[in-house]
């Protein structure tokens, strides 16, 4: 007898008009001179059933004079392919929390137009209608342009997963700024997530890329505003006290994933030294996450993807210095400003570099890729699969003592009473503080405000010593490099051991007072 072959599923049919879609898809950054390769590339051509399709796109989208639909976080555009016109009303940011590491995961409605004018009566019949503020149609305007020609191929790596790959080229226009199109989206049309990460990774290997995080009417929006791309702080965490050990690990995995992608359009622009910053935070933050789920996630794809995190981390490391020294200069004479400025732009270049390069692509695609496939769940040993099944709460308390025990016996009972011990107790909170955020949606949150808020002041008086320090380092490389910066480095060294001094006095109060505040965990 045989086995007839599984049926490839037929191609996913659109939605009726005006009926609300889920958009599940991975932007990919790619170089202008590269995009030209892609389509022909093997991985795409090989799973593929059709030829590709070559189309333009021109799309408007409309908005009122102060960008009210912009701060809702929905999007109105009229398409035109060909002849034909199609609006549609999209939402711009992920729906939650819990998205898929670097996924969009957004709500859209389409209905086909006769003309390029939006009909805002086709959004009542939908469901949508709240979503534009009766009182601002009659100010809807068109704010930006997009343009670009748009090949569509439809992948299927496997007989359950089907796949869009649209490879666009072209650009964005808002008066006169423009910036370029130059990107491959990847949408999930059946099929598990995972698959996406699998197909950007084929495709990495070929052409480089990296995701993206903007999607075309975040950038039209921020190139008819002006505004420079801005840091973004990690998420709350949104875990629950019935989510399981797995459960908690991939919601935190896939939160500093997205913490550490939204921040690379400031950091890569230079926009604003704490987009950097905030990377290098996110990256800390798997680091410990990595380390402390470690008992249910031994392999040798976790090893590698931590060593990976701490060779990014540790490119960012340098200009992260000089920011924090910059920033400590007030008063400084300018040629000390200036040197520091000149200074910090080597250490930023190769941060930026690291940023950008493959390498990190390839990092952000893999753990994407890891933690979907959930092999470390799946495929785990049978003890291991239990323990993962099992709440979350069983484990966080005894993980969060053996944390708080650790910092106090690197604090003593005093509070530390040298730099190597401030630094040794910096780290420990640190990892504590993190651990803590990780887990706090489990307890009660009157019981954890206390606790966290009594953290607070004691880790950012540690930090100001550490900057204060790395500081005091990078005046003394410049004054060797500079005679005639001695002077002008020695005057703000001596103003940063001030500011040490104030902070050194005020820790063994912090201290004592984090101390003696009850923990939430019981």
């Amino acid at each position: 007898m045989t086995t007839a072959p599984a049926t490839p599923p037929a191609s996913p049919a659109p939605p009726p008009p005006g009926a609300a879609a889920r958009e599940v898809e991975l932007k990919l950054q790619v170089d202008p001179r590269d995009l030209p390769r892609v389509a022909a590339l093997p991985v795409l051509r090989s799973p593929c059933d059709d030829e590709p399709r070559t189309r333009r796109l021109r799309t408007v989208y409309h908005d009122t004079p102060d960008l009210r639909l912009a701060s809702a976080g929905v999007a109105l555009r009229v398409r035109q392919s060909g002849e034909g016109h199609v609006q549609a009303l999209k939402t711009m940011a992920g729906e939650s929390t819990d998205d898929s590491a670097g996924v969009a995961v957004r709500r859209e409605w389409e209905w086909p137009l006769p003309g390029d004018r939006p009909d805002l009566s086709l959004l009542e019949s939908s469901g949508a209608g709240g979503l534009v503020p009766e009182d601002a149609r009659a100010q809807l305007r068109p704010v930006f342009v997009t343009d670009f020609g748009r090949t569509v191929i439809l992948v299927r790596p496997d007989p359950g997963t089907v796949i869009e790959v649209a490879i666009d080229d072209g650009a964005i226009t808002a008066g006169d700024r423009t910036e370029r199109i130059s990107e491959v989206e990847l949408e999930l049309k059946a099929g598990r997530v995972v698959r996406l990460f699998e197909l950007a990774l084929a495709l990495q290997r070929f052409v480089p890329m990296r995701i993206g995080t903007e999607n075309k009417a975040e950038v039209g929006y921020r190139l008819v505003t002006g505004r420079k791309p801005r840091p973004v702080l990690p998420e709350p965490t949104a875990l629950s006290p019935i989510a399981t050990m797995a459960e908690a690990f991939r919601h935190i995995v896939r939160q500093g994933i997205r913490h550490t992608l939204a921040n690379e359009p400031c950091a890569l622009a230079d926009s604003d030294p704490e987009g950097l910053h905030q990377i290098r935070v996110a990256l800390r933050r798997l680091r410990v996450a990595l380390k402390l789920f470690r008992p249910v996630t031994q392999s040798p794809e976790a090893a590698e993807l931590r060593a990976e995190i701490g060779w990014l981390s540790d490119r960012l490391a340098p200009a992260r210095g000089w920011d924090a020294l910059s920033a400590l200069l007030d008063g400084a004479d300018a040629p000390l400003v200036h040197a520091v400025a000149a200074a910090r732009q080597g250490p930023l270049e190769d941060a930026v570099a690291a940023l950008g390069s493959a390498r990190a692509s390839r990092l952000v695609l893999a753990l994407g890729a890891w933690l979907e496939d959930g092999g470390w769940h799946a495929r785990a040993a049978a003890e291991t699969r239990a323990l993962l099944d099992r709440p979350m709460m069983d484990n966080a308390g005894p993980w969060l003592t053996a944390l708080h025990a650790k910092t106090r016996r690197a604090g003593k009972t005093a509070g530390p009473s040298s730099a190597k011990d401030a630094e040794k107790l910096r780290r420990r909170l640190r990892r504590l503080g993190y651990a803590a955020d990780f887990f706090r949606g489990l307890y009660p949150p009157a019981a954890a405000r206390p606790f966290l808020a009594a953290l607070e002041p004691v880790l950012a008086t540690l930090d100001a010593l550490h900057d204060a320090d790395t500081g005091q380092r990078l005046l003394a490389s410049l004054a060797d490099e500079h005679v005639d910066l001695r002077k002008s480095a020695a005057a703000a060294t001596r103003q940063l051991d001030r500011r040490a001094d104030t902070h050194r006095k005020a820790l063994p109060d912090h201290w004592r007072t984090w101390r003696d505040t009850p923990v939430f965990w019981g």
